[in-house]
């Protein structure tokens, strides 16, 4: 009986011993796990390309907004104070330089005709006291310094009507009686962009508020916010494609011509300027945009095509081909990507073979 139990004690022995032996496999069986392997038709619903190493050139994502191009952005004011007669011009339509825009019946206008009047009447009461001068000095009537007097009067009389015609020229009103009505035009061809005046209103030359804003549409600005961090990555010269929500299919080309010098501390961004050709009248002030800047980092990096990347669990994945219809699934280290490929800085080598089309269905399996 005694041997009969310690033979079963052995062979339970040399069991467990036996099970300890066979743990490492389950350690290759790990390894492997990381390993797939496609048939036939599998690798029909595949493509695969080469790591390559290629100047690095990524893209940033930036929002924006479209405003007024504001080095052809005019503002209107009324150089006088009166009560607007008519206005002739709406927001939003198109005027020509010198258009009448609005018009004013002004005191000031009055003031400077009656002023225009007295100086044109002081003139030539100076110009014929000048001319008897002259005759009565003739006939020793009139000393030299008598002259002189009436000459220096002259000279006066010429220098006041001249400082008056110089106002009236300004309101574009000088000789003529105008009935104390002041026009006021537009500066430029454009558009009216906005407009704070209507029939009625008084208006004060101390306004702050343009009447008018006059905007030459034909280029406009978009001004791309860039956040602190990715301030050093941006310069002048960058090239940009810009897209609207208004018209998300059709992308537009630009160049940053500016960057800005203060930073908005409450969204720790700061403006990048993009000059866009406007012809078509289809970009409207206000509109939002997305801004990609394509980044030119100068310096070598592994590519691979942007849709070999699987993202899983916060990391990205690449099925890297081991031959033999075998892939193995690679964790990998993306620094930047722009619209076609994806920079690699850890996990790859030049040369290796990795799935581009259906990337995932192969990560999956």
């Amino acid at each position: 009986m005694l041997n009969k139990i310690f033979l079963f004690l052995i062979v339970v022995a040399l069991f467990l011993a036996g099970c300890k032996r066979e743990a490492p496999q389950a350690s290759d069986q790990s390894t492997d796990s990381n390993l797939v392997e496609l048939n036939s038709i599998q690798m029909k619903q595949i493509t695969t390309d080469t790591v390559k190493v290629q100047e690095e050139r990524t893209d940033l994502v930036l929002s924006g907004k479209v405003t007024f191009d504001k080095d052809f952005l005019s503002p209107v004011y009324s150089l006088v104070s009166g009560n607007v007669l008519k206005v002739n011009a709406s927001q939003g339509d198109y005027v020509k330089q010198g258009q009448t825009l609005a018009i004013l019946k002004s005191a000031d206008v009055s003031n400077y005709e009656s002023q225009y009047a007295v100086a044109q009447n002081q003139l030539k009461t100076a110009r014929r006291n000048l001319d008897i001068a002259n005759e009565l000095f003739k006939t020793k009537v009139y000393s030299e310094k008598d002259v002189m007097q009436a000459q220096n009067d002259y000279k006066a009389a010429v220098a006041t009507l001249h400082t008056v015609e110089t106002y009236l020229k300004t309101y574009k009103v000088i000789g003529t009686d105008t009935n104390a009505v002041y026009t006021i035009s537009s500066p430029i061809d454009g558009y009216v962009v906005s407009k704070s005046v209507n029939e009625g209103m008084n208006v004060r030359t101390d306004n702050t508020n343009p009447l008018f804003t006059i905007s030459y549409l034909k280029t406009v600005w978009v001004l791309a916010n860039v956040y602190e961090n990715d301030i050093p990555q941006i310069s002048t010269g960058d090239s940009a494609d810009i897209t609207t929500v208004a018209y998300p299919d059709k992308k537009r080309k630009g160049v940053i011509s500016k960057m800005g010098n203060v930073l908005d501390s409450s969204a720790s961004t700061m403006q990048a300027r993009i000059v866009l050709d406007n012809k078509d009248s289809t970009l409207k002030s206000g509109m939002f945009a997305t801004v990609v800047v394509h980044l030119d980092k100068h310096k070598k990096a592994l590519a691979v095509p942007k849709e070999a990347l699987v993202f899983y669990d916060n990391q990205y994945y690449v099925m890297v081909s081991k031959g033999n219809s075998k892939f193995e699934k690679r964790a990998v280290t993306i620094e930047g990507t722009n619209q076609t490929y994806a920079y690699v800085s850890k996990g790859l080598q030049p040369n290796e073979v990795v799935v581009c089309k259906n990337s995932l269905y192969v990560y999956g399996q």
